[in-house]
């Protein structure tokens, strides 16, 4: 690091420690003294408040259930998301509006499913509320307190307890680190082998994933389900299905080490295109909001979904799932579906990028190529006997506890009356 670029970021730490101090000293001391109101709820979506993964399918599920005894409030930072939510006839308010601090002031729980919930101010303005963490996915990476730990091992002249205590006070001062009221899970496994080890929370729930709905909500909620998928990709659909052509999706996880999103070169994305002429089929790509020159992937067959869009709603639709390291393939488990593996860099990207908590072969029922050749090598050679089903049987079981996801919502909601968190 340069001596301009190591005083950029020390300057930025430092402004980081200040406007903490001050959120803390003159924020939250405040909003300590407002009075929180059981009957009133606020799900605050990820990033800038997308409408998106678990809070958006327990906010769809949730509001009707608690109403009218309870006010669900969606907070967003997006106009669209609030003028779409609004114009359904749902509740929703645009951060940082004198009405969103007013409703995250008052609101006696908070239902989350990232870390961003945190940032911007809202910490502070949310203290004494009740926090439910649904959180975003499940699948073999190190996340949070897990991660900190192993991150910190040899790697100082400080002793390891050390820098982690001091990461740990860093984190708090600055609102990200949380001791949650709830933390919800999918599995024992998942709740003892990756959450508990990973947040600091007074309970974790076996409730399950309100995203896995995958749509299926019925009635008024079904159509705002849909509402934010990709529509070129919607549009399509009929016309891909009436032709009988098999709608692949490829979800790959963003990296800083990768040049070209997912190794798609001009020569690769050639070969795809003709592959997927010949043999029928659309490959539907998803990519990280941050991933370079994925626009550049182009062809006749070959569709990018828009980064913000919601991919759940396609997931049935889909024939199978095409991904390196993304969590998603673990909601895909519920469909029984095929799922292959590109993973060209596996030794790089556990070395570079994220930590791996669990061996990456047990825990990834499919075939794991090292490129798109032979990926397509794979698709087009589709076997009478499903030699991966057993496999994927034994971790959705194992991920999932044999729960119906269309439970969650009901479960979240029981444990929060029975706490008395709502009335």
């Amino acid at each position: 690091m340069s001596g301009a670029s190591w005083l950029r970021a020390s300057l930025g730490a430092l402004w980081t420690v200040v406007i903490s101090v001050l959120g803390w000293v003159l924020i939250a001391s405040w909003a300590a003294l407002v009075p929180r109101r059981r009957d009133l709820l606020a799900v605050i979506g990820r990033d800038e408040g997308k409408f998106v993964d678990n809070c958006k399918y327990f906010f769809l599920q949730g509001a009707p259930l608690l109403k009218p005894t309870v006010r669900v409030v969606f907070v967003t930072e997006r106009k669209n998301v609030a003028v779409t939510l609004a114009n359904s006839g749902y509740e929703a308010m645009i951060y940082p509006s004198l009405s969103a601090i007013w409703c995250l002031l008052r609101s006696g729980t908070l239902v989350v499913d990232s870390l961003e919930w945190t940032q911007h101010l809202r910490r502070f303005l949310t203290v004494r509320a009740r926090v439910l963490q649904l959180w975003h996915g499940v699948g073999f990476k190190r996340i949070e307190l897990d991660k900190w730990r192993h991150e910190v091992v040899g790697k100082s002249q400080l002793s390891s307890a050390a820098v982690l205590a001091a990461r740990k006070l860093m984190h708090w001062l600055t609102g990200r680190l949380v001791r949650y009221d709830a933390v919800n899970t999918t599995s024992a496994f998942y709740r003892d082998q990756v959450f508990a080890p990973a947040f600091l929370s007074k309970h974790f729930l076996i409730a399950g994933y309100p995203r896995n709905t995958f749509g299926e909500l019925g009635g008024s909620a079904q159509a705002l389900a849909w509402r934010n998928v990709d529509e070129r990709i919607a549009r399509q659909l009929p016309e891909w299905s009436s032709a009988k052509r098999r709608m692949v999706l490829v979800t790959p996880t963003f990296r800083d080490t990768r040049a070209t999103a997912l190794g798609l070169t001009p020569d690769v994305t050639a070969m795809l295109d003709s592959y997927c002429e010949a043999h029928g089929v659309e490959l539907v790509f998803k990519f990280h909001p941050l991933e370079r020159s994925a626009s550049e992937v182009a062809g006749r067959h070959l569709h990018l979904c828009d980064p913000d869009s919601d991919l759940y709603p396609l997931l049935p639709l889909s024939s199978a799932l095409i991904t390196d390291y993304s969590s998603i393939y673990m909601d895909y488990l519920l469909l029984d579906k095929p799922i292959l593996f590109l993973v060209p860099d596996l030794d790089r990207y556990t070395r570079e990028d994220r930590q791996l908590q669990f061996d990456f072969s047990s825990m990834t029922p499919g075939p794991k190529v090292g490129s798109w050749t032979d990926l397509v090598a794979q698709l087009e050679h589709q076997p009478q006997h499903d030699e991966y089903a057993d496999a994927r049987a034994k971790l959705r079981l194992m991920a999932f506890d044999g729960m119906s996801q269309q439970e969650a919502v009901p479960k979240l909601i029981d444990f929060m009356r029975s706490k008395h968190w709502l009335p």
